[in-house]
């Protein structure tokens, strides 16, 4: 097996190539939809998109994070036949809990929900589709975990999710892009399907590929699918906590304002998170990572680890920060139209809540991956909580502005929160430092050199 930084450096080559893929191609989906269907479309669009984001948490049930601590720890500890077992019991418990949310949207319950954000009946009558949306958006979330839990970065960045696979992205502005270049005309309706397509095409592919993998080896049964939920449901609450953290600010716009300006929030908003976009490629490779090392009880080296990964991010995440402060304005308006500029305040908000989010580092997935999801979820439950209620307040007096001073403030309180139980329970610090380049440099040295050695024999 390779050591940790062997994989930390493939792993962070690979994840670095398929996120700046997928962050080009959302901001270019965004922009396609944004100039292909009316500014209302556009905000019944975000809408939907928000509540099968929302929906796949609900579906998920912590499933997935559960997949990133077994699989690691069953690798290090050389029993495959458990990771294995588990990967089994997920998609088992998954078929009930997806369905089970997929009926509950096309529900008179998720219908009036739908109504209430959208001021109409016109997302209620899209449900049917937001149902079959969610279901291939888990499905393939899911497999993406399970590639991410074996340290197979690549196929789970292409896999991702409704918005946040590569597969995904590719498929779905290929076709916008002919769309909008032929100046053919696309309904809601027809974006939202072509959205489903392309995922129960990479679902079929996905399951495909995890069946026959599943086939070819033996698979044990000594574990019952009720302790899975036991494993699960702290990491489904927190989950859901952080949910209300990220879209909330979506829901609250939708209920108390029109779609249009739900749509003016959501793009912006889009744009200010490509802060974190150097965060978001860490946290592809990272996970498995932190797994394995607090398995090993390596606690000094995952935290030399994580300190250097946040300071590198830090650095790239602040040029991107200067590049919106400087022309936030022209790119709102060069991307999504002139009915979208003149919003850079807002997006600064937002852009100072994520640059503050990647300078405190991987809190998220050091507790989830260190047995401490429960302190995850009371830090997320808290902080959700305390947001929406800002965010209700904020958005009544000062519009999309006051909801991002809320989102923003909360985001910052989540991470201050976790920095300071990660110290109470692993006494390490985690946010952005470049104490750990010497071991950095010097494991590169001692790789270089054996490399010389071997070739020289």
């Amino acid at each position: 097996m390779k050591s940790i930084s062997q994989r930390l450096l493939r792993g962070g080559i690979t994840a670095v190539v398929g996120r700046s893929a997928v962050a080009v191609g959302v901001v270019l989906v965004n922009a396609l939809v944004a100039r292909l269907l009316s500014p209302e479309d556009t905000g019944l669009f975000m809408l939907a998109l928000s509540m099968v984001t929302v929906a796949a948490v609900f579906a998920d049930f912590g499933f997935g994070k559960t997949l990133l601590r077994i699989i690691p720890d069953a690798i290090a500890s050389g029993d495959n036949v458990r990771a294995q077992s588990h990967i089994q019991r997920v998609f088992l418990a998954g078929i009930l809990t997806i369905f089970a949310t997929a009926l509950l949207l096309v529900s008179p319950f998720g219908v009036w929900i739908a109504g209430k954000l959208s001021h109409g009946s016109s997302l209620g009558e899209l449900m049917p589709l937001v149902a079959l949306w969610l279901i291939v958006t888990v499905v393939i979330s899911l497999l993406a975990e399970t590639c991410r839990g074996f340290h197979h970065i690549a196929a789970a960045i292409f896999y991702g999710g409704a918005l946040t696979g590569l597969g995904n992205i590719l498929i779905v502005s290929f076709v916008l892009g002919i769309t909008w270049y032929t100046s053919a005309t696309i309904t809601l309706k027809q974006v939202i399907s072509l959205f489903i397509l392309a995922g129960f095409f990479l679902a079929v592919l996905a399951l495909f590929g995890l069946l026959k993998w599943l086939r070819t080896r033996g698979v044990s049964t000594d574990r019952s699918i009720k302790q899975l939920f036991i494993m699960a449901w702290p990491f489904w609450i927190s989950s859901l906590a952080l949910i209300l953290l990220t879209h909330a600010e979506i829901w609250i716009l939708g209920y108390l304002r029109s779609p249009e300006e739900v749509a003016i929030f959501a793009l912006v908003a889009k744009l200010a998170l490509l802060v974190s976009f150097p965060l978001v490629i860490v946290n592809s490779v990272l996970p498995p990572l932190i797994s394995e090392l607090y398995a090993k009880e390596n606690i000094k080296k995952m935290e030399r680890m994580l300190r250097i990964s946040a300071g590198l991010t830090t650095l790239c995440s602040s040029v991107i920060f200067l590049i919106l402060l400087i022309f936030g304005n022209g790119l709102l308006s060069f991307l999504f139209g002139d009915y979208y500029a003149g919003n850079r305040n807002m997006m600064m908000i937002l852009a100072v809540g994520w640059l503050f989010h990647v300078w405190a580092g991987s809190g998220g997935f050091v507790l989830n991956m260190t047995d401490n999801q429960r302190s995850a979820m009371i830090i997320n439950l808290v902080a959700g909580f305390l947001t929406l209620l800002a965010g209700l307040w904020l958005t009544s007096l000062y519009g999309g502005l006051g909801m991002a001073i809320a989102s923003s403030s909360g985001l910052i309180l989540v991470n201050v929160f976790m920095l300071l139980v990660i110290r109470y329970k692993l006494n390490i610090r985690i946010y952005a430092g470049l104490s750990g380049l010497h071991d950095l440099k010097e494991e590169l040295i001692k790789r270089r050199q054996a490399r010389q050695q071997r070739a020289t024999d």
